[in-house]
């Protein structure tokens, strides 16, 4: 068998494999994810005219984990001020939606934007209340991924029966807003 077909061959049963997972229910196992496979995920940058980019700065991450009160554990009160800057945003995203300051035409896409930042303001203000309280355990562990420096996203999990388990999901609600209406500055993951 000559290299073209070896390759060819290969490529066939990668793709006969995915396609016959696809329809079966996936775990993603996170604990067993190196950083290094998270980080080398490239974010897509949403332009103007809704055309998108591949961008060459990869996405970073930190881990948190409330092991030291909030007085002694500077990512923690970093973490506690992105959170609260959040809060505020989308306060302020939700008026300008209401009062027609940010239009969205579409009713159906209207109430699916204020339905995904109204859940992450939840799930903001209970992350807030872990963040900023005098509560220290090691069960409970924070993510952020941040692009140029800037968090983009923050995810909180917990080990459960020896499982990890993601809690909840949050995003800067900024993005989220650039995300569905396609507007310069969206960031995705590819």
């Amino acid at each position: 068998m000559n290299k073209k077909t070896r390759v060819f061959l290969s490529l066939f049963l990668i793709t006969l494999s995915t396609f016959s997972i696809a329809g079966k229910n996936l775990t993603l196992e996170i604990d067993k994810i190196k950083e290094q496979d998270i980080t080398s995920i490239l974010p897509i940058l949403i332009g103007n005219d809704e055309q998108t980019t591949i961008s060459d700065t990869i996405f970073t991450n930190e881990k948190i984990v409330l092991d030291k009160p909030i007085s002694l554990h500077e990512a923690r009160q970093n973490l506690k001020e992105v959170i609260s800057n959040y809060i505020k945003k989308t306060k302020k995203i939700i008026s300008d939606i209401k009062d027609g300051s940010i239009a969205i035409p579409n009713e159906a896409l209207k109430n699916e934007v204020m339905l995904n930042l109204r859940n992450n303001d939840s799930f903001l203000k209970r992350t807030l209340s872990s963040v900023d309280s005098s509560e220290v355990s090691e069960r409970h562990k924070l993510y952020t991924t941040k692009f140029k420096g800037n968090t983009i996203i923050i995810s909180q999990t917990a080990i459960f029966e020896g499982e990890l388990d993601i809690q909840l999901v949050m995003s800067d609600p900024d993005n989220i807003i650039n995300n569905s209406l396609k507007l310069n500055g969206g960031i995705k993951k590819s």
